[in-house]
């Protein structure tokens, strides 16, 4: 469920599983039907691998849904963005996706390219559940 404090929101589950190198480090977060994958760091062309893993092993699950939260990435390039179309198209058009992303970092770039045309961006990871759930 939802914890609020600060603006932010936090998923307080105990299955939570965190991957990561000192570049960028993914938490995934099972909430209801849905996988909330929380990536914090750098998605660039030596990282872009394990966020993709990271969701490979989120759908074996068969999730409804799945949430990409971009909100603590700092940085987003190309090969972090066709991760996520390659997620998106993994689980469509039968499941849920959407991908949290607000402010210049990652709202930007994805704007910048149309990806906001293929997938439902949130400005919030409540604004993602609660349209999700």
């Amino acid at each position: 469920m939802p914890v609020e404090g600060n603006n932010k929101a936090f998923i307080a589950d105990d299955s939570a599983d965190t991957v990561g190198s000192a570049a960028l480090t993914v938490v995934t977060v099972a909430h209801s039907e849905l996988v909330i994958l929380t990536v914090q760091g750098a998605v660039d062309a030596l990282t872009a691998p394990q966020l993709s893993e990271s969701i490979n092993d989120a759908l074996t699950g068969a999730p409804r849904g799945v949430i990409i939260d971009l909100s603590t990435t700092e940085f987003l390039a190309s090969a972090g963005m066709t991760a996520l179309v390659t997620a998106y198209e993994a689980i469509a058009p039968t499941g849920l996706f959407g991908v949290v992303a607000d402010g210049p970092a990652t709202s930007r770039p994805l704007h910048l390219v149309g990806l906001n045309q293929t997938f439902t961006l949130y400005p919030t990871l409540d604004q993602a559940i609660a349209d999700m759930a």
